[in-house]
């Protein structure tokens, strides 16, 4: 990966660190979206006549993520922060979560921008290429479902969601699903909606439907029944509320995890996790919530580690010009001019 002595040289100038709140429109996807105020923290780091730049998004349903929070975390790493440091530091100045997330990105290109090089070759990684991505459908209305599924015939892979209502209205989800789209590789994300009698009912019916991955059937408090339970394709976790996911207990119960780097604390952590759950055998899923083109292109420089990729909806702060990250399902990497 990295290279640690080649960061120490970067680092140790004074630092000058602005985060801003940025409101936001909803992302598409229905009411569930549409009752929140969503917003996006970027974080712009100055130092040695070059400024990064980092966005992370503000979930609008977590304490945690309020800007309050997030003031009075940033006030306990101030003074670790008066100097440019390494990210691979920064786990001992904040917990995991969205601070620490737009801190690590806007650091990277900071250190980018000073070196002359491009992220992905700081952090040893491969160069971004263009990666396919799962469409995600929502917890939609059927009729607007119907119409999503009319719209999805440049990704060749779907995650459906389920778990809202009974099963007959999961089944009847599935049967829209492959009516519209019987060539489609499809995953299914129950997000903790359903108890253990449920999930052996739905078992078969997914196999039957040609569902390839199972995403968070049950309620964490839940989760040991899937130890001993016999499964005809993968199970994989979504760490609950966006905690750090503790891998030694997952392998217990779960074939892999939805890795997401709001959540764990940024693209630093994020590989080191990567590299663990592969030397487990755990399957990594790489989503992100609703997020920005910035948040999103230092998500793309982990996707080469990554089994999955998962689309996320699109957030653009209003006034700012967008960039293309899409081509039918395939995401594009992003620009010098953008990040890193």
């Amino acid at each position: 990966m990295f290279d640690p002595v080649l960061l120490r040289s970067l680092t140790g100038t004074p630092l000058r660190v602005r985060c801003a709140v940025l409101p936001v429109p909803a992302p598409g996807g229905g009411a569930a979206h549409a009752r929140h105020e969503w917003s996006v923290l970027r974080v712009t780091l100055r130092g040695a006549g070059s400024t990064g730049r980092g966005e992370a998004t503000l979930l609008p349903y977590l304490e945690a993520h309020r800007p309050e929070a997030l003031g009075a975390q940033l006030a306990s790493a101030e003074a670790g922060l008066a100097h440019m440091i390494s990210p691979v530091q920064l786990p001992d100045l904040l917990p995991p979560g969205p601070l620490r997330s737009a801190l690590d990105t806007a650091l990277w290109d900071l250190l980018a921008k000073r070196s002359g090089q491009r992220a992905w070759e700081l952090l040893g990684v491969p160069r971004p290429r263009p990666v396919p991505a799962i469409r995600t459908l929502p917890l939609l209305g059927h009729a607007t479902l119907e119409e999503e599924l009319h719209h999805s015939d440049g990704f060749a892979s779907l995650k459906l969601k389920l778990g809202a209502g009974a099963v007959e209205d999961d089944l009847a989800r599935l049967d829209a699903v492959r009516r519209h789209r019987p060539d489609a590789w499809l995953m299914a994300d129950a997000g903790g909606g359903w108890d253990v009698d449920r999930l052996r009912t739905m078992l078969p019916k997914l196999a039957d439907h040609g569902v390839r991955v199972l995403e968070q059937p049950l309620p964490e408090a839940q989760s040991g029944a899937l130890a001993a339970l016999r499964r005809p394709f993968p199970i994989i976790a979504d760490p609950h509320r966006g905690e750090a996911a503790d891998l030694g207990r997952l392998v217990s119960r779960y074939d892999g995890i939805n890795l997401k780097l709001d959540a764990v604390g940024g693209l630093t952590t994020a590989l080191g996790m990567m590299e663990q759950a592969e030397q487990r055998g755990l399957l990594v899923l790489l989503g992100s919530p609703p997020a920005t083109a910035r948040s999103w292109a230092a998500t793309l420089h982990a996707a080469p580690r990554a089994h999955l990729v998962n689309l996320p909806q699109e957030l653009r702060v209003p006034g700012e010009p967008g960039e293309p990250r899409r081509t039918g399902g395939t995401l594009a990497p992003p620009s010098a001019d953008l990040w890193g």
